[in-house]
């Protein structure tokens, strides 16, 4: 990918697709890329995953925010964008390693950290973009030490159906909205239990579902509102 001749312009780019809610981040990053990957072209960039499928972006990798503070799952993201042939890097402040596990089974090829340099930031888009799977070091050390990596592998329906009944919803107002019985809720609910039960991490409870969601990424953190 990288060494892809663009058009009349007879070099090579690298073109860098983002996602992320505060874009102002990407800015400073875009803008000290320059000196590390002078052939790079940086964007669009939009905040959310359906705005960047929107702009029919021609681009070689995706630079993803795993928490983009809009409802969606991130893993989902990262599956609906890969889907679409680019390679995701994830680019976050978030540590949780179930969220992080759940964004590599759907097909994430790397993540950093926000608070990396730009030589290593460059290094890993050149990694990725080139096709091969990138960590930091500070990552690599992180997930080699966590024994809680193993995050169940839950459909989309199930996550849907979690998301909002673990957030607070009664099981009437999560199957309007989802618009299935209460008894199809009930049966997304126990299916993601007893995935919960088989990976040793059980969630019998509402409580213990809410705290399941949290570490997974599927709710956010107590807390962690966007800011604007």
């Amino acid at each position: 990918m990288v060494n892809k001749q663009p058009g009349s312009s007879g070099r090579a780019e690298l073109r860098i697709g983002a996602v992320d809610d505060h874009p102002v981040i990407l800015a400073g990053i875009s803008e000290g890329l320059r000196w590390h990957l002078p052939s790079a072209v940086v964007g669009p960039v939009t905040r959310t995953v359906g705005e960047f499928l929107a702009a029919r972006a021609d681009v070689d990798l995706v630079m993803l925010d795993i928490e983009l503070h809009d409802g969606t799952d991130p893993a989902e993201n990262v599956r609906t964008l890969v889907n679409r042939g680019w390679p995701v890097l994830l680019f976050t402040q978030d540590p949780r390693m179930q969220m992080v596990a759940r964004t590599f089974r759907a097909g994430a090829a790397g993540i950093l950290s926000k608070g990396e340099d730009l030589a290593t930031i460059a290094a890993a888009l050149r990694t990725v973009a080139g096709g091969e799977p990138y960590l930091s070091a500070e990552w690599a050390a992180a997930l080699s030490q966590d024994e809680a990596w193993d995050a169940p592998t839950l459909t989309p329906r199930e996550i849907d159906a979690l998301r909002l009944y673990a957030a607070g919803m009664k099981l009437t107002s999560v199957a309007r909205r989802l618009g299935v019985t209460e008894d199809t809720v009930r049966t997304y609910l126990l299916r993601a239990r007893n995935k919960y039960s088989l990976a040793g991490r059980p969630a019998n409870t509402k409580t213990d579902l809410y705290i399941r969601a949290v570490e997974d990424g599927i709710l956010p953190a107590p807390g962690s509102l966007p800011e604007r």
